[in-house]
């Protein structure tokens, strides 16, 4: 299959399940936009690639950086988007200061909701797909996870509702639980 035009945006990529996913998606031909939050990071993504992949400066959280990642695709269609972006609070419940819980939530959950957001014109363009990396956390929570199995459990009733959602516009939603 000759994927030359198609096009799949993930965030996440400097370390891990995203870079993974970057430089294979590279692999089989992709154009793709990955999403790191430092300059070095970007370097050596490229790098990875033999300089193929195209960087985006992308922190979930900041709203800005996610509109400018958006623009950078411009009008074209995208075919999938990687939710991957995450971090992991640990700790006891009673423990963990609230400024974390807050945190862990802002990156694994909002920033997930807010970049969906901001591609679904170009999914909808491309009747792409969205998939979104919780966890086996998502599913079953363990003593000094609480807030990482909190936001992955969101993760997780997010992914069903957009499947729903938008399943009659031809975007399939999934959820992957390492």
């Amino acid at each position: 299959m000759n994927h030359q035009k198609q096009s799949v945006v993930i965030t996440g990529a400097s370390t891990g399940i995203g870079h993974a996913c970057a430089v294979r998606f590279d692999q089989l031909g992709y154009r793709v936009l990955a999403g790191v939050r430092k300059s070095e990071d970007a370097e050596a993504l490229k790098a990875a690639s033999g300089g193929r992949i195209e960087p985006l400066l992308l922190d979930v959280t900041k709203q800005q950086t996610v509109m400018d990642a958006a623009a950078a695709l411009g009008d074209a269609p995208l075919d999938g988007l990687v939710n991957n972006a995450g971090i992991a609070v640990a700790g006891p419940v009673e423990l963990v200061p609230l400024d974390r819980w807050r945190v862990q939530l802002e990156i694994n959950v909002i920033g997930l909701v807010s970049v969906t957001q901001a591609f679904l014109p170009a999914l909808r363009r491309g009747r792409g797909r969205i998939v979104n990396i919780g966890s086996i956390a998502g599913r079953s929570a363990l003593p000094c996870a609480g807030p990482y199995s909190a936001s992955k459990y969101a993760v997780e009733a997010i992914t069903d509702s957009l499947r729903m959602e938008l399943g009659p516009f031809g975007i399939s939603v999934s959820v992957i639980e390492p």
